[in-house]
């Protein structure tokens, strides 16, 4: 029978893998808005990655994925995938990830949550192969591909995180009581508030780059990441929220920002760009 850590781990897989690389998008119209001193609040750039991201999850013995049927994958099961994986000209890049290297970046990643590190253990962790796709159009079709191979229990695809290599912390808005944003006892942010949080991360000599993020944006750029080309009318624009993403002068500061930041008004979050962290996308109602 699975164990519990298997059935937990199950239920937070996609959200680990989906938000190593988070994201947003379309442009903020604040372009003419500026903080004091001086630096500039600019809309997001529109650069978009090009490429993503996968992972495909082996099989273990009682597995509860349908394509195992309660069996691991077999020695001559893995070799068939790694070559089909590595003749796959979508496909850039392969490495395997070993149980024990999976149970360590798991650690890693979810440091600061011990309930969850108490309920998981190493047996609980697949084995897996992970790699990158050369475009984002082979994102979907990848995952529709893998899904079903001999020996895989589930498939991870996604765009690559907008903001990469773009900015070094984010801070999150808070939002109407309505959305998953909402601040405990308050509305949502104001524009003082927004002009002091703006004020703060445009100190001089704090960031040589201050982009602010619109609804709109965060959005797209969970399309993105997701690899929908439309969300439609079921994802609307109010359930995401507003962002800053900071490029600072020296990222060794991040830490120092963001505790600086984190308790100001009208902030829900504050971490940092990278890592597997990133503003936290939703999409889901209260």
């Amino acid at each position: 029978m699975p164990t519990v850590g298997r059935i937990l781990l199950a239920g937070v897989t996609a959200v680990a893998v989906a938000f190593g690389t988070a994201g947003a998008a379309g442009a903020a119209g604040t372009a003419d808005r500026q903080n004091q001193p001086g630096v500039q609040v600019l809309p997001p750039p529109d650069d978009w990655p090009e490429g993503g991201t996968f992972t495909v999850y082996l099989c273990r013995d009682n597995d509860i994925w349908e394509n195992c049927r309660g069996r691991a994958t077999t020695a001559e099961q893995e070799r068939a995938l790694e070559t089909r994986l590595r003749a796959m000209p979508e496909v850039t890049e392969v490495e395997f990830e070993s149980r024990e290297e999976a149970w360590a970046n798991f650690r890693k990643q979810n440091a600061g949550n011990k309930i969850l590190l108490s309920a998981i253990e190493v047996e609980d962790l697949p084995e897996s192969f992970r790699g990158r796709l050369r475009h984002w159009d082979d994102i979907l079709p990848f995952r529709s591909e893998l899904r079903k191979a001999a020996g895989v229990s589930t498939v991870f695809s996604f765009g690559d995180f907008f903001w990469k290599d773009k900015a070094d912390v984010a801070v999150t808005l808070c939002g109407h009581k309505k959305t998953d944003y909402a601040c405990k006892g308050r509305g949502p942010v104001t524009a003082k508030e927004k002009k002091a949080i703006e004020a703060r991360l445009g100190a001089p000599g704090e960031s040589q780059s201050l982009y602010f993020e619109n609804r709109a944006h965060a959005r797209r750029e969970f399309g993105h990441v997701w690899a929908v080309k439309s969300l439609g009318p079921g994802v609307p624009e109010r359930r995401f929220p507003e962002n800053y993403y900071a490029k600072l002068v020296d990222p060794g500061r991040a830490k120092t920002v963001i505790n600086a930041v984190k308790g100001m008004a009208g902030v829900y979050a504050a971490v940092m760009v990278g890592d597997g962290r990133s503003a936290p996308v939703t999409v889901g109602t209260r």
